[in-house]
């Protein structure tokens, strides 16, 4: 057997779909999401999801409200946020590079943005680069036309107030589903295969709120 080619140590044995090459196990659980872009699609990857053991710690100020995301809440603003969930998963369908921390990140900007709009002083609150800025100004298109009376006038407007709460919701449930991986895509997988974008041979990770 050849040898690993990322660390020219040990026996390649596990097919890394991402290099195209025989890697060994030793590489593959060290260096995944971290030195390697895993596609959705890795069996190595979706097994350790089920029992990575490094999970991202959620905002102290966005945990303190986790008994205010119930189901009612969700049942509420269910056209939202399968709309603003449809939107990341377009993106990422244009955007390869899209990972879990930016999607975060651009949610964190649209509050804050969100949040001087509320205060009377408005300003962007922009995201670093052209990957993140990209999905803030999808994102703040689709949330701006949603303030906004639609045309037919079948949907209620949303308070900036109700977009606040929406967002920081988003933000908890992608911090909650994603790993301190720096390439992790597990939020974007799930919600990429629930909203009907998934990339081939992608499965679930199962999106859990508390």
């Amino acid at each position: 057997m050849a040898m690993c080619p990322l660390c020219s140590e040990r026996t390649g044995k596990r097919y890394c779909p991402a290099k195209d090459a025989q890697i060994c196990a030793v590489c593959c659980g060290t260096k995944r999401e971290i030195e390697i872009d895993c596609p959705a699609s890795c069996p190595y990857l979706r097994a350790s999801r089920s029992y990575e053991a490094e999970k991202r710690i959620p905002d102290a100020g966005l945990a303190a409200k986790v008994q205010k995301y119930d189901n009612s809440f969700v049942y509420r603003y269910r056209e939202v946020l399968d709309a603003v969930s449809r939107a990341v998963a377009e993106e990422r369908m244009t955007s390869s590079w899209l990972v879990d921390n930016d999607v975060i990140e651009v949610y964190k900007a649209l509050t804050s943005t969100m949040k001087t709009l509320s205060s009377g002083i408005y300003y962007e609150s922009l995201p670093d680069g052209a990957v993140r800025l990209a999905l803030f100004r999808r994102l703040k298109s689709l949330l701006d036309e949603m303030m906004q009376p639609s045309p037919s006038g079948d949907r209620r407007i949303l308070k900036v107030s109700e977009v606040i709460d929406v967002l920081d919701f988003l933000t908890f449930a992608a911090q909650i589903n994603s790993s301190v991986r720096p390439r992790s895509r597990r939020y974007l997988d799930w919600i990429s295969e629930t909203s009907g974008h998934s990339l081939q041979a992608q499965q679930s990770s199962g999106l859990i709120i508390p």
